[in-house]
């Protein structure tokens, strides 16, 4: 017999449920992320854009975001760039399908917490969101 660990268990442990902000494109990647984020016991807010996703920010209750770098508009090395030295501004983490090292230290350099390639697990995004609210 298999026993399977609770949707909301990570290599953390149980997490409490955030506010996730998702800055995301593709449609079909938001899903799958608003979906890993709903079993992980969180209350995801989608975006398309990081114009968007500031208007959300203007409105509070955003504990976390999820960003892609490669958006049309501003990128999310710009959404890092605003909210950086912002010291009220929720903890990022940056999702990309680029490898690229160079990227990946300006995106840390900016402040992200996290920087995920893509393809990632469902355990990545979610140990990434638990790590993102814990004090640095």
């Amino acid at each position: 017999m298999t026993s399977h660990l609770p949707a909301n268990v990570t290599l953390f442990g149980q997490v409490p449920s955030k506010h996730v902000l998702i800055v995301e494109d593709a449609p079909g990647m938001r899903l799958l992320i608003r979906h890993i984020l709903q079993q992980g016991g969180h209350k995801p807010i989608e975006t398309g854009s990081v114009e968007a996703a500031l208007e959300e920010l203007k409105l509070g209750a955003v504990d976390v975001i999820i960003t892609d770098l490669f958006l049309p508009g501003d990128s999310g090395l710009e959404l890092l760039r605003v909210l950086h030295g912002d010291p009220d501004a929720p903890p990022v983490i940056v999702l990309t399908s680029s490898g690229e090292d160079r990227l990946r230290e300006r995106a840390l350099t900016l402040g992200a917490r996290a920087f995920l390639s893509k393809p990632f697990s469902r355990y990545e995004l979610l140990d990434a969101v638990f790590a993102a609210g814990m004090p640095r």
